[in-house]
């Protein structure tokens, strides 16, 4: 009995200590890699000043032009918005960026996002191989109910969000391959046109929670590292009907920047996305409507 203990506590060793290194040897390709997606990006910047900085989800992704955007204000401009991004992960991204960076202007792209408080595959699992950052850790820990599993228990956070961070992101990250975007830049354009013969949506069916804790950690952040927070809306497709939606929007945020109007359905890629075309419109008009709160 005895040697058969002995036996199954040295597996559980072995097990244990192949986790442990592999979360260490893992950890390490990604922290020396070059960043392949946003968040990565950010934790290596340091003493960087940005003029404008845009933040959201594919909605600004697709929607920004920064190269535009840079020759029409003559500023230093970035696109940080990243697919199904929501407002807790953009609260991640703007502390990990204001920590060592000076921003004039945050730009932050809202809608549907004001609906919930939740983590989504920013916070969840691009973060992961950098939890040991303190913003990260304090990030997770007050978000995250799992956080003890995540930060305690070996290569844990990496099987459970393999998708994202698991073998073939490290290999790629390992062998420096550069990902198609550059997160330097950050616009992702779409291409062509795929609107569905739908009936109309009414986005005002949906609830907006009343006073979101996660925007007014933003707001405070910004106001704290002297930031100007600028809000807006982009547009949605003729088959949507967003005005109810923004009419309770306003009355959460007030200095909300509506650019929900004048852009024909031929400027879509699809119902919630502009393509390249409605893009540059999109990005010249915000341009136009904040340029005297840029100087």
């Amino acid at each position: 009995m005895k040697k058969f203990l002995l036996h199954i506590f040295s597996i559980l060793a072995l097990v244990f200590l192949l986790l442990f290194l592999c979360d260490l040897y893992y950890s390490k390709i990604y922290r020396d890699g070059i960043p392949r997606n946003k968040l990565h990006y950010i934790i290596n910047l340091k003493k960087e000043s940005f003029d404008v900085v845009f933040l959201g989800s594919s909605r600004v992704a697709n929607h920004i032009d920064t190269d535009l955007f840079n020759k029409l204000s003559n500023k230093r401009t970035i696109n940080l918005g990243v697919e199904g991004a929501g407002l807790n992960d953009n609260l991640l991204q703007i502390r990990l960026l204001l920590a060592h960076n000076q921003v004039k202007t945050v730009f932050l792209q809202i809608d549907s996002n004001l609906e919930t408080t939740e983590s989504s595959n920013i916070s969840t699992a691009e973060a992961m191989p950098f939890i040991n950052n303190p913003i990260v850790t304090a990030h997770t820990k007050k978000y995250n109910p799992n956080f003890d599993g995540l930060y305690y228990i070996p290569f844990y956070r990496y099987a459970i969000n393999d998708a994202k961070i698991g073998f073939r992101e490290l290999f790629f990250s390992f062998l420096n391959k550069k990902p198609g975007i550059d997160p330097s830049v950050g616009y992702t354009p779409k291409f062509g046109n795929a609107i569905p013969n739908t009936p109309l949506v009414i986005m005002g069916e949906k609830t907006i929670l009343h006073g979101n804790s996660v925007l007014n950690e933003i707001r405070l952040l910004c106001k704290q590292k002297n930031t100007k927070l600028m809000l807006f809306i982009t547009p949605f497709c003729s088959k949507i009907n967003v005005d109810p939606y923004i009419q309770k929007m306003k009355k959460l945020a007030p200095d909300l920047i509506d650019l929900s109007k004048g852009y024909p359905d031929a400027m879509f890629y699809n119902c919630g996305h502009l393509n390249d075309e409605g893009a540059k419109k999109l990005t010249r008009e915000l341009f136009e409507s904040t340029r005297n709160q840029l100087e």
